[in-house]
């Protein structure tokens, strides 16, 4: 599934720079509640193959994938079958 990451709060494990686009490869690790003192950073995380590669706000990077919290995922809207490459249509 195609996917937006939404901005995290800064300075946390779940903040780059810009919103960042890619696909949903794998489920992630569930993380138990109030880890790293960071209430957003439980629960449901899925692992992104980023469309291209992405960095933090220090600079850290390149990532070619990452695990994001559910909670920062947005799906992105179908792409219509005349916007695909002609080797996938």
């Amino acid at each position: 599934m195609q996917v937006h990451v939404v901005e995290g709060s800064e300075g946390t494990h779940d903040h780059w720079e810009g919103e960042p686009t890619g696909v949903i490869v794998s489920l992630g690790d569930s993380r138990p509640s109030g880890v790293v003192g960071i209430p957003r950073l439980k629960g449901q995380v899925w692992k992104v193959a980023f469309d291209e590669p992405q960095y933090r706000p220090d600079g850290k990077g390149p990532y070619e994938t990452a695990e994001i919290p559910a909670s920062l995922l947005v799906a992105a809207p179908p792409v219509a079958r005349d916007d695909l490459p002609a080797e996938l249509r």
